[in-house]
């Protein structure tokens, strides 16, 4: 393992206790004042015009040091690619549980809440491991359905005009450790090329009809809300042209990211439907 250049003690460690070795290394290390805590920071954005609160001062310096370590390994040959992605999906899963915002990143909070005063500790991501091959597509959804066949399609969209890339961009952004050009008060990225056209009134329905067309599988499952986007009728017409059409709903209490403010919500509840055909 060619980590032991810079890790010798990993010669000793028996090898399925070297994940959490590592994480551990990583946790240790000094923290830097990187890109994340310069632009995320209350201590590296206390002089700009947009001051920002989403990591506490040590743990946005942590996470620059963990990231910025997790770049030089890959560079170097330290790491392979599954070792690299690895350890991304473990800072990331890790800083999201220190983050000091109510859910998403749209927004992040006044005032440090206490989970976002803990310190940042590299917890080892859980993968579920077997013997099948896996594939992951990075790309739209309605071009992957051209290519792939299968059993079963689960979809789970978006439901309303709220665009997923904002409410994860500092996510992102740690991922890539691309340092962006960041603009407003939440430090956004631009997403232009990302926007999802299920976020939209006027197009969700014939990107809807298209993907469902065209997908070669036996069995489709949509998740949706009663305050999406598409109405039911909308859904049944589309999922019906495809074979035997049908679908489970039950009712939810509304999950309420901001409900310490005045913000008024349509119902306390929403009901959740699991539409389904089975393909002709």
């Amino acid at each position: 393992m060619k980590l032991e250049k810079e890790i010798p003690e990993l010669k000793n460690i028996e090898i399925e206790n070297r994940r959490k070795f590592v994480c551990d290394y990583l946790s240790n290390l000094e923290g830097k004042k990187g890109f994340i805590y310069k632009n995320y920071c209350p201590g590296g954005t206390k002089d700009q015009n947009d001051q920002r609160q989403y990591f506490s001062d040590e743990n946005g310096k942590r996470c620059d040091a963990v990231r910025q370590k997790i770049e030089i390994w890959k560079e170097e040959n330290f790491i392979s690619d599954n070792e690299y992605y690895f350890l991304i999906a473990s800072l990331l899963e890790s800083i999201d549980k220190c983050a000091n915002t109510a859910s998403v990143y749209g927004a992040f909070l006044k005032k440090l809440k206490k989970t976002a005063q803990n310190s940042l500790i590299l917890k080892p991501a859980q993968l579920i491991i077997n013997e099948q091959d896996h594939e992951v597509f990075n790309e739209d959804v309605n071009e992957v359905a051209k290519k792939v066949k299968g059993d079963i399609l689960y979809l789970d969209p978006p439901y309303n005009h709220r665009q997923y890339a904002p409410n994860y961009h500092l996510l992102e952004t740690i991922a890539k450790y691309d340092n962006p050009k960041i603009h407003g008060k939440t430090g956004l990225r631009d997403y232009e090329n990302q926007k999802s056209l299920y976020c939209s009134k006027a197009q969700v329905k014939k990107a809807f009809k298209d993907l469902i067309s065209k997908a070669k599988v036996k069995y489709i499952f949509l998740s949706y809300n009663n305050e999406g986007l598409m109405s039911l009728s909308d859904i049944k017409e589309i999922m019906s042209s495809r074979g035997e059409y049908g679908y489970f709903n039950k009712d939810y209490a509304r999950f309420k990211a901001d409900k310490s403010e005045s913000r008024e919500f349509k119902a306390e509840k929403t009901l959740e439907y699991l539409h389904y055909v089975v393909c002709n």
